[in-house]
């Protein structure tokens, strides 16, 4: 018997959520028919992904594929290639979660126990509370709502990116007043939710060098728990490995890092101390979890970034199942009422805890039926 697998096809589903969001997902198909499923949600980059994956699999013309990083070693692409490019990074990474997802199914292994980890029920999830806000009111009283209700539901961690009004660049007079709006967002969720609570705050890029450290020293009055990439680390990594070194706040970044190598580099900078891997645009399950025990291995953190869909949600649970140490994933809370219904089985989310479902590969496909209902499907 082989001991590869050979994707013969692909087709594609998509789900509207809200005016802000679409989950994209692409279904791979082998010979043997058996499904693997990917998330290719990628902002802008989603149509470009769709339209490279087909163009994919005609290089790779089903060939058997024993392993994930085959992919990329017969389309010819360098890691530096795909970091540069985030359409392909993601068609790359949804081919190679696919070919380890139909691995672990040929072996009658979850892809948790594929990675070598053990079987695990649950994993710790966190509270990205900023999906459900991009459709709201953003006042630090909505922000202090969104962190309780997650709280009452069972999270002991959540996660904001509260600064809408600042845009590089800036000076070091002006910016206290400019990021005043989301400091005082991050003050109003501490106090909501008290000092048990672990307060993450996500700073999308929109700082720079002469200025994050102040913002950082305002944020450790609300005892924050990270500092998450207040510059951006896919352009100027040595300027947060000065912040980083500066700062007494854990930094913590990555979520567009695709590649072992780029993340070991993050860390072997002291650009930050967690790396944040995520499945869709890092080189996949099985790389995200190469990238996760290397940053164990130097002493570093990891935590799966994911504020998407189920699909990539239950992907990264796997990973971190796999990671004896992995920190408590995203999860993009109370964004639409009905996601779980996406997964058959359907998705179970309860007291802060991704419940992964028994079974071989991801435990878990769409539902046709509700996809056809809320999206929709098509073949390229």
């Amino acid at each position: 018997m082989s001991d590869g697998v050979k994707i013969l096809s692909v087709e594609f589903a998509s789900v509207e959520v809200t005016e802000r969001t679409t989950w994209t997902f692409a279904q791979f198909l082998d010979e043997a028919g058996s499904k693997a499923v990917a998330e290719v949600t990628s902002g802008g980059h989603t149509a470009t992904a769709v339209k490279l994956l087909p163009e994919m699999l005609g290089v790779l013309q089903g060939r058997e594929l024993q392993t994930d990083t085959e992919v990329q070693t017969r389309l010819a692409l360098s890691d530096d290639d795909l970091q540069k490019n985030m359409a392909m990074a993601t068609a790359v990474s949804a081919l190679r979660t696919a070919v380890t997802d139909l691995l672990a199914q040929k072996e009658g292994l979850a892809i948790s126990e594929f990675l070598g980890g053990t079987a695990r029920e649950s994993v710790p999830l966190y509270a990205n509370v900023n999906r459900h806000l991009l459709t709201r009111e953003r006042t630090p009283q909505d922000f202090a709502n969104a962190a309780l209700l997650a709280v009452e539901n069972g999270f002991t961690t959540v996660k904001c990116a509260p600064f809408d009004e600042v845009t590089p660049p800036s000076t070091t007079d002006d910016i206290l007043d400019v990021a005043g709006p989301g400091i005082r967002r991050v003050a109003a969720i501490r106090e909501a939710v008290g000092p048990d609570v672990t307060v993450l705050v996500d700073c999308h890029g929109r700082f720079e060098l002469h200025t994050a450290a102040l913002v950082a020293e305002e944020l450790a009055r609300s005892d924050i728990g990270w500092f998450e990439e207040p510059v951006e680390p896919a352009t100027d990594a040595e300027a947060l490995a000065v912040i980083a070194n500066k700062i007494g706040v854990t930094v913590a970044g990555g979520e567009h890092g695709y590649g072992r190598q780029w993340f070991d580099d993050l860390i072997d900078r002291g650009a930050v101390s967690v790396v944040m891997p995520d499945i869709k645009f890092c080189g996949g399950v099985a790389e995200g979890h190469r990238i996760g025990r290397s940053a164990l291995a130097a002493k570093g953190q990891v935590s799966l970034h994911g504020p998407a869909g189920p699909i990539s949600l239950l992907h990264g649970g796997h990973v971190t199942a796999a990671l004896a140490k992995g920190m408590p994933l995203e999860h993009a809370v109370d964004e639409a009422s009905w996601r779980h219904e996406v997964l058959s089985p359907a998705e179970l989310v309860k007291d802060g805890m991704l419940w992964i479902p028994p079974g071989p590969g991801l435990g878990a496909t769409l539902d046709d039926s509700v996809v056809d209902r809320r999206g929709r499907r098509w073949q390229p």
